[in-house]
């Protein structure tokens, strides 16, 4: 999306020698799909905007480890989280993790400011990038019956602290890119340019192809109706706020 094509093809420079963590995954799903997932891996542990890469690995392991929360035990207040310095993310990063991980349906407008008030938009929309990655390429592992990629080893080094040039605000609660024509979910993570690469990557990957546009979908096991019935049922379990 608008220039974000060269950061992917960053992730990319070894895909071709470097597939083993998705080798199980070969009789059963597409090259498309695996060599997407590569892409995911190979940025996972690496500096990104905001995070470092060991910051963006303990996300991932706070993704992992995490379970649904019970009625009762659902984040309504974040004032209980510290986020003072600590070894690794803070007990406040991990509040979020788990929020957005597990209960994504119920950030309204004033969660949205409790979490940007402390850790600011941009580290908002990295770390949600990070869960929108690994979350669907873990679940699939899951309903497969295959063991969970081992997560990368984080990349030394700082964040870039880069912000994308051309935002504008009112498509979504984070400044995004125009969306020119495009669905507003595909943009509204524009903040993690490099992130919502991937992610959107993966969408095509798993759900689209490149037939996005195209009302018929032969590329696909399913049509493109059942494929549609299928996103539209489990947004609607999900409580999808999109």
């Amino acid at each position: 999306i608008r220039g974000d094509r060269s950061r992917v093809a960053e992730g990319a420079e070894t895909i071709v020698t470097a597939m083993t963590e998705f080798n199980s995954l070969n009789a059963e799903i597409s090259d498309e799909i695996i060599e997407s997932f590569q892409i995911v891996w190979n940025g996972l542990g690496k500096p990104g905007a905001w995070w470092s890469g060991a910051e963006r690995i303990e996300i991932a392991k706070e993704i992992r480890d995490s379970r649904p929360p019970s009625l009762g035990e659902r984040i309504t207040d974040f004032s209980s989280y510290s986020n003072k310095g600590t070894k690794g993310i803070t007990p406040f990063v991990r509040a979020v993790v788990r929020k957005i991980t597990h209960e994504s349906s119920s950030i309204d407008r004033n969660t949205y400011e409790q979490i940007v008030g402390e850790i600011g938009e941009d580290r908002y929309a990295e770390l949600t990038a990070i869960v929108s990655q690994l979350v669907p390429i873990d679940r699939l592992h899951d309903i497969l019956g295959y063991n969970r990629a081992e997560l990368p080893i984080p990349e030394s080094g700082n964040p870039s602290g880069e912000r994308p040039k051309g935002l504008t605000t009112g498509i979504a609660f984070l400044p995004t890119f125009p969306a020119n024509g495009l669905p507003h979910i595909a943009v509204s993570l524009s903040l993690a340019q490099a992130d919502n690469a991937r992610r959107m990557l993966l969408v095509r990957s798993m759900y689209s192809g490149t037939d996005f546009n195209q009302m018929i979908w032969t590329h696909r096991n399913l049509s493109r109706q059942q494929i549609e019935l299928v996103a539209a049922r489990t947004s609607a379990i999900n409580e999808c706020f999109y």
